[in-house]
């Protein structure tokens, strides 16, 4: 099934509904949306609507309508190789558009499918390979899509051949050395392309503040050392970060922790309300990933029990295993390492919940396919612990919504329910504003026009299952 195998109505109507526009305005109950040819041309009471000719309408009273949602951190990777198996998860949860966080060429293969019609799923923005220092932090994954960028004649280099990949922005990692940092930087603005991912742990986060990186990824090391009172050493102890010889993400994040530890304790409001007013003068955006943390910080959260895990493939535990056990707590952790961990998540929350206050530009994202993450479900997950880090239902929504299309340049058309937007859409049971966990209570799904019903959104779900399960 694809949004142009079966014929999209050129008129149709969402009639009754409560819409959730977004864009901060309140809820607006009784309202009629028009779609015509995948765009909405109009919003506004069911009384005063007037319906075009021919127009195919859909009673939704009683229902609430917001944006498509977009998960901004995302790596679809399946271990079905079917692209039907995420595509599917991503629209039945109402996830209409994503940011693939790790570009490889399968994934433009995706997109030419999704593009094209021959597969129903959401818009693809896809990030260059990992561009990494040396030894990269992926480096020990075989056939793992990473460019080892040392120099500014590599750095040149590795720019200019992902853009000439398809790639839509570059991601930088997390050990580039702060002159291969600063070259990519200067090609990709020299090419006109943006740059986003981790920070780098050899140039002072502040620096990279202002260095033309649009969005930084996860709140690992980055904002704690640069808001400590002991900065300076703090900053030098990332710089010195030593990787082991295997299972170098694993090294790497228990090394983090200690120095985040560190942080906390000399913690200083004042420097980190400073860090907060460069980002929004610099209109930095940052997606803090809170759903992966909360597995990496209190891994004992992830179930194998969880219902949802009927539509993963079966390996995935064995798989999920080896990722919590290696790579997100480095081995072993001591019962006091533990503990720590778990009052770490809690400092996450909090200083979310800060940059929200201060007016950082925050980015829903769920950096999937991490244990204990689930294509489409999660970004739920993330929604509800943005807003228990102390952010409104409406700015989590936004989170989702607005933020993600201002940030990718697509505000004008895109990323909220108005005239003029493309017709990204999900129709929810219940009022997401009092609840924002009422996102998961998903009615229909409107992709690019085309509207997914209870009964297709049913099929999605069980095509998934069955991917699952390898009956293909």
């Amino acid at each position: 099934m694809s949004n142009d195998s079966v014929r999209v109505p050129r008129a149709q109507a969402y009639v009754g509904a409560t819409v959730i526009d977004a864009t901060g305005a309140p809820p607006r109950p009784d309202q009629t949306v028009i779609v015509i040819d995948r765009v909405i041309t109009a919003v506004g009471p069911a009384s005063l609507i007037p319906l075009p000719p021919e127009t195919v309408i859909r009673d939704v009273r009683g229902k609430y309508l917001i944006p498509g949602l977009t998960d901004m951190h995302v790596h679809s990777e399946s271990e079905t190789d079917d692209p039907r198996h995420f595509a599917s998860l991503y629209v039945a949860n109402g996830v209409t558009a994503v940011r693939e966080m790790w570009g490889r060429p399968r994934l433009h293969q995706i997109r030419r499918m999704i593009e094209s019609g021959e597969l129903l799923g959401p818009r693809m923005t896809i990030a260059s390979p990992l561009l990494d220092g040396s030894p990269a932090l992926w480096s020990d994954v075989p056939d793992s899509p990473v460019v080892t960028v040392g120099s500014r004649e590599q750095a040149r280099r590795a720019v200019a051949e992902a853009i000439d990949g398809g790639a839509d922005f570059i991601k930088v990692y997390s050990r580039l050395g702060s002159e291969a940092y600063r070259a990519v930087l200067a090609e990709a603005q020299l090419r006109g392309t943006t740059v986003a991912g981790h920070r780098s742990d050899h140039v002072p986060f502040p620096e990279q503040i202002e260095s033309g990186q649009r969005s930084f990824e996860h709140l690992f090391g980055g904002i704690w050392p640069a808001a400590s009172s002991d900065m300076d050493r703090l900053e030098a102890a990332m710089s010195r970060i030593q990787t082991a010889p295997e299972f170098h993400l694993g090294s790497w994040i228990k090394q983090v922790s200690r120095i985040e530890w560190e942080a906390v304790a000399s913690y200083r409001p004042a420097r980190a309300a400073s860090l907060f007013e460069r980002l929004v003068a610099a209109d930095v955006a940052y997606t803090p990933t809170l759903a992966v943390h909360a597995v990496i910080d209190r891994p004992e959260s992830i179930r194998l029990d969880d219902e949802r895990m009927e539509y993963m493939a079966p390996g995935t535990p064995d798989s999920w295993d080896f990722l919590r056990t290696e790579i997100y707590c480095g081995g072993h952790r001591s019962p006091a390492e533990a503990e720590q961990h778990r009052e770490l998540y809690d400092w996450r929350l909090a200083t979310v919940g800060a940059m929200d206050e201060a007016g950082v530009r925050l980015l829903a994202g769920t950096d999937l396919v991490g244990p204990g993450l689930y294509p489409g479900f999660s970004l739920h997950v993330e929604l509800e612990q943005l807003v228990a880090a102390g952010l409104t239902p409406m700015r989590a929504l936004q989170c989702a919504t607005l933020e993600p299309a201002r940030f990718l340049g697509r505000e004008q058309w895109a990323g909220t329910v108005e005239a003029g937007r493309v017709a990204d859409l999900v129709i929810l049971d219940a009022d997401p504003m009092s609840d924002i966990r009422n996102t998961r209570s998903i009615h229909a799904v409107m992709v690019d026009g085309y509207h997914v019903d209870q009964a297709e959104r049913g099929e999605l779900l069980a095509t998934a299952r069955r991917i699952a399960k390898g009956d293909r």
